[in-house]
């Protein structure tokens, strides 16, 4: 799961029961041996989920980690412009498709707190440079929770310097280069090595778990996608825009808490985000939520077919995240007002696949928040 630092104590295990509002229940066996409810293939979908969708996403990351930490093992090896330019790329395409892999976080995921060590931030500056200073690193440590992942490398990489000439600096002639060089190697290779280790589960024995929990409650796997689905969701409208901008913050803008402050690719990775979940609840090309949702009589508030609703919203969320610019740092300080309007169509869009798609398919939200939804 997504964390930032200041809002992770929102998931708490208490049940949260979502009543339907005039929606039909589809008739779901709440087991996990049903493999239909109202004649939906449940465990179609599943079999769609993870060949299509989620094992490709993991795959991918793994791949994007393995470069990356190639990348970093020639930069930190013998540093140049030329390297770290690579490195650079390298990265943005690691936390890109980082966002189409972090509403997985359930099985493999879950039980290694995966998303924590990958995307807690904003980073800690001051943590990060103690760990350089003292030429140490223990990932275990709760203080280095914040001081890892791609958020750390996003300063490691891009902000401590004006420029890449700066930059290339502090790893070359600085007093602490070698121990600069030392600290990303081991966080890139932290990285690779919980990315192999999650992919490695889902082609081991985890699939057949997850195709044979076709129920639809709390342990089953579509109870779990839901769930987590909303909650990366969540994490996605409040942490990534709302909270920078200040409508999740009492009025306060923090623009320097949008995720990759210092690499400025902060709107890259809230639109590669919401594809993720939108590819999530369509299952891309095969069975999907979106299916599901339309084999039960769900209609939204004005009439419409729920899942016509919830497609259409997710384009509308994305068009107005389209008419904004990177860095968002900068667009939440001269245009508030185009960044607040694109929040708002996206807490439309929470309403729908927090409230009304789980009570259209009989399926419980199984966390609670106080962004009063």
């Amino acid at each position: 799961m997504r964390k930032l630092i200041y809002t992770a104590t929102i998931a708490v295990s208490a049940f949260v029961l979502i009543q339907s509002c005039s929606k039909s229940n589809p008739g779901n066996n709440n087991g996990n041996g049903g493999n239909t409810g109202g004649g939906f293939d449940r465990k179609g979908m599943l079999t769609n989920m993870s060949t299509n969708v989620i094992i490709p996403a993991y795959t991918a990351y793994q791949t994007a980690t393995t470069n990356l930490d190639a990348a970093v093992t020639a930069f930190t090896t013998a540093p140049d412009a030329a390297k770290l330019t690579a490195v650079q790329t390298a990265f943005k395409t690691a936390y890109l498709q980082w966002q189409s892999t972090s509403e997985f976080e359930f099985g493999p995921a879950g039980d290694a707190n995966l998303s924590a060590g990958v995307d807690t931030y904003p980073t800690n500056v001051t943590q990060i440079n103690s760990n350089i200073s003292a030429n140490t690193y223990n990932p275990d440590l709760l203080a280095n929770l914040s001081a890892k992942g791609l958020p750390a490398m996003d300063y490691l990489l891009f902000g401590i310097g004006a420029d890449n000439n700066a930059i290339l600096t502090q790893y070359t002639t600085d007093a602490t280069a070698g121990n600069r060089k030392t600290l990303l190697g081991k966080l890139s290779a932290e990285l690779k090595a919980n990315a192999a280790k999650i992919l490695t589960a889902w082609n081991g024995t985890y699939k057949n778990t997850f195709l044979n929990a076709t129920g639809t409650d709390v342990g089953s796997s579509a109870g779990q996608m839901v769930n987590e689905l909303v909650f990366d969701y969540e994490l996605l409208k409040n942490d990534e825009i709302g909270i920078p901008a200040g409508v999740q913050s009492m009025g306060t803008v923090f623009p320097e808490k949008v995720q990759a402050y210092y690499s400025k690719i902060s709107l890259q990775l809230l639109l590669a985000h919401l594809q993720g979940v939108q590819d999530v609840y369509t299952g891309k090309d095969g069975l999907g939520f979106d299916d599901y949702v339309a084999s039960t009589t769900a209609k939204y508030t004005d009439g419409t077919p729920l899942n016509d609703a919830i497609i259409k919203q997710f384009a509308t969320a994305k068009a107005k995240l389209q008419t904004l610019t990177d860095p968002l740092s900068d667009n939440i300080k001269t245009n508030p007002t185009a960044v607040t309007a694109a929040y708002t169509e996206l807490q439309k869009l929470t309403v729908m696949l927090k409230t009304d798609m789980p009570s259209a398919l009989g399926i419980l939200i199984t966390f609670g928040d106080n962004d009063g939804d």
